[in-house]
């Protein structure tokens, strides 16, 4: 009783050194949150990384978090790779963890965004794909609609253009009905993509149509409380300038006329970026002076900040077409001169950036990911002493059979774990030896004679099945998906009778038990060389497509599941 006692005021002053102690660490740690570097990651991109380097020291935020926002960093600073990198171990850590559905969601719709923007198309689509599962259970349509939007983009980027205007309209589908801010202003800005693409693929009389759409949403979106004022009239600026250049290329001037008088009545054309937004119409229209006036204000602009940059470049092409069209070419040439030295200066700072972002690539240092939370709610100090102890002691109880029975499953584990090292190291040493040994399988007609000695079949079976063996493991056949049953038995010449019978006599099993030790050995190496890996990718470079087959075919050889064995394997290395 006196220990009981003694276990209960041990519990109650850590509560209270741990209350002291966390409060002593939010004082210090206001520059350690979410908040803060958000607010300033855009100006102050180094210190944002510098912060969130102490952050994760003093375990100041959730890895996942701090992960999150390293990528929104590097994003930033137009480092796609590296804010793909720490994005996925953002991912991972909450898939991980699953204890965040959210966060989990926004960083699979932001990998599906980085791999597109990186140009790796089939990986973005696998991460749409999975963003929309995962929001279809949550019932966020409007994270779908984000991904559907995001696959759409991928398909028209590779030229798929067809399929990619069926999924921008599914996307669109999907947030018809939305209510509030966000999704419209979500759904403005799809059409906008849209009606862009249309433009570019000179389909005038769809784009129209897309544009008309829009100017509804925007009628509706007045209505809507939460919309900002300024926003609007953006929206209604770049929409009525396109609307303009639309129904002049249709044909209907008289529309295009009434379009642009709307879009100069907007505040936002008085800008230079509004101003700008005029010069398709404008083109069409042959108002080339104007095209001049406007693009001059835009370049001031860009002059204060930065003149090496693409809309730059698409200024400076909009003067050559106006100068151009007035038939001073002497001028034209000049800014043609200027654009091509713009567009070295372009690829010479990518190729700087490529550079750099390589060279931190390669700096960064690997950190093996944090897949726990590192806090738990505070302890509940408003119940009584009594219950609190009887709390501690059943959670005791708990952890004491846990603990046993963890130990219990580690030494199996670690056991099972040498078994199979000492297997593989066998079988490792068996293919060297047979490495060397390219002579073909028997000719088929050695193959086919039938024989009254069963020995000599016997024997001659052994003999192709370690030549066929050999031949399977050093062109590692098994890794395929795609062998089949035909394939081998074309190979070793023989009937499909006699071939299972030579499998059944050489290895014990059958064919696909054959096969499937090679496949899961071949696994079991990749799991030891390389922990990082996805479990799926582990299985499907093996030759395993199905998870659930690979986790029981796994689980039936070594005695642990995949996960298991990867867990051992990191904590005996």
């Amino acid at each position: 009783m006196k220990n009981f006692l003694y276990i209960c005021f041990l519990f109650l002053v850590d509560n209270v050194f741990l209350m002291a102690q966390e409060k002593e660490n939010n004082e210090q740690s206001s520059p350690y949150t979410e908040q803060y570097i958000t607010d300033i990651y855009m100006t102050e991109p180094d210190r944002a990384l510098l912060l969130l380097d102490e952050a994760e020291e003093k375990r100041a935020m959730l890895p996942a978090r701090i992960n999150d926002l390293r990528s929104m960093v590097y994003r930033n600073k137009y480092q796609c790779k590296l804010a793909f990198r720490y994005a996925r171990r953002a991912y991972v850590q909450d898939s991980v963890a699953n204890n965040t559905p959210e966060h989990l969601l926004k960083m699979t719709i932001e990998l599906a965004d980085l791999a597109s923007l990186l140009s790796e198309y089939e990986v973005s689509n696998r991460y749409v794909v999975e963003g929309i599962r995962l929001a279809r259970n949550m019932n966020d349509e409007q994270a779908e609609a984000k991904l559907l939007f995001c696959m759409g983009e991928n398909k028209r980027r590779l030229s798929f253009k067809k399929e990619a205007y069926e999924t921008f309209d599914e996307a669109i589908r999907l947030l018809s009905d939305a209510d509030d801010a966000y999704g419209l202003r979500m759904l403005s800005y799809f059409c906008g993509v849209k009606m862009s693409f249309l433009i570019d693929d000179n389909l005038i009389d769809d784009a129209l149509a897309v544009g008309l759409y829009r100017q509804e949403l925007l009628d509706k979106m007045e209505r809507t409380e939460g919309m900002q004022e300024a926003y609007l009239d953006l929206q209604k600026s770049y929409l009525y300038s396109k609307l303009a250049y639309l129904y002049y290329r249709s044909g209907d001037k008289k529309k295009a006329e009434k379009c642009f008088a709307k879009y100069k009545s907007t505040q936002a054309a008085s800008t230079p970026e509004g101003k700008y937004n005029a010069t398709p119409y404008l083109l069409v229209t042959e108002q080339y002076r104007e095209i001049l006036d406007n693009c001059r204000d835009l370049k001031e602009l860009f002059r204060e900040q930065d003149t090496i940059n693409y809309q730059y470049r698409g200024i400076l092409s909009k003067e050559i077409m106006a100068y151009t069209g007035l038939g001073e070419y002497k001028q034209a040439a000049e800014l043609s001169a200027l654009f091509i030295a713009v567009t070295d200066s372009i690829h010479q700072r990518e190729k700087t950036n490529a550079a750099l972002e390589l060279d931190a690539l390669y700096d960064v240092d690997e950190k093996e990911a944090h897949i726990v939370e590192q806090a738990s709610q505070l302890r509940i100090r408003t119940v009584s002493l009594i219950f609190i102890c009887i709390l501690v002691l059943l959670a005791l109880f708990f952890l004491w059979k846990v603990w046993l029975q963890n130990r219990n499953i580690k030494d199996k584990n670690r056991a099972l774990m040498k078994y199979i090292n000492e297997e593989l190291s066998a079988q490792k040493k068996k293919k060297q030896q047979s490495s060397g040994d390219t002579e073909p399988l028997l000719p088929h007609h050695e193959l086919d004679t039938e024989s009254s000695d069963a020995g000599q079949e016997y024997e001659i079976n052994k003999l192709v099945f370690q030549k066929l063996d050999s031949l399977i493991r050093k062109d590692e056949l098994y890794l395929s998906a795609d062998l089949s049953r035909e394939d081998l038995v074309r190979m070793a010449h023989m009937n499909n009778t006699r071939f299972a019978k030579m499998i059944k006599e050489n290895t014990g099993t059958n064919l696909n038990g054959y096969i499937n030790e090679l496949r899961l050995n071949h696994a079991i190496q990749l799991l030891k060389e390389h922990p990082e890996y996805t479990l799926r990718a582990i299985a499907e470079a093996s030759g395993i497509n199905s998870m659930p087959t690979f986790h029981n075919l796994f689980k039936s050889k070594t005695g642990m599941t995949p996960s298991e064995f990867k867990k051992v394997q990191m904590e005996m290395e």
